[in-house]
């Protein structure tokens, strides 16, 4: 490299030092202007951050105790009955009808039509209509695959198999017991007695 050459090489990284420098210098001036701002916003980030892990722990732990509780009323603990009670969870409500379906008890099946769980509250109405053999409940509009099903059943025990095959044709072919009402209705034409 001759002379020139050099001086021409070391004048730019001259050039390039001075503006990473520039730079550097614009950018600390920069951080001593929103110095504050920056940890302001810095810190409300990690308040957030321990509120939304602490929230999570704190429901985690709240689902887990209600979870202990349902087992314990299962097995006949008072204290966690009233825990569940109080604490206004869904648990309650199928813990009242688990017990409802053990003794067919109407009244508290009745009660649990109007239940926030929205599946325990159709549950609820179809056992409720089953036990009082209630056809037109169960084979009404709205009332769902499962009451359809139950419907059907009833009237196959009754002996009214065309009934029940046009029951039966009502449950949507996407039904989650669709396998189920094809074998109820290939038994129901083969004339199975389910009243035994």
């Amino acid at each position: 490299m001759s002379l020139k050459q050099n001086v021409e090489y070391i004048k730019e990284e001259i050039n390039n030092d001075e503006k990473m420098l520039e730079g550097l210098l614009r950018l600390e001036n920069w951080f001593k202007r929103y110095k504050l701002a920056l940890f302001t916003l810095l810190g409300i980030l990690i308040i957030i951050a321990i509120g939304y892990i602490s929230n999570n722990y704190y429901q985690e732990n709240k689902q887990q105790n209600l979870a202990n509780a349902y087992e314990k009323a299962l097995q006949g603990d008072e204290n966690a009955l009233v825990m569940l009670k109080n604490s206004k969870s869904r648990l309650y409500d199928l813990y009242l009808f688990q017990n409802a379906l053990k003794t067919n008890d109407t009244t508290a099946l009745k009660t649990l039509e109007s239940s926030k769980d929205s599946i325990i509250a159709q549950f609820a109405k179809t056992q409720n209509a089953s036990l009082h053999q209630d056809l037109n409940a169960l084979n009404s509009q709205n009332s769902g695959d499962f009451s359809y099903l139950q419907a059907a059943f009833l009237e196959i025990q009754a002996g009214n198999l065309q009934k029940a095959k046009e029951i039966l044709a009502k449950i949507k072919n996407d039904s989650p017991i669709r396998d189920l009402t094809n074998a109820l209705t290939h038994l129901s034409i083969k004339g199975v007695d389910y009243a035994k």
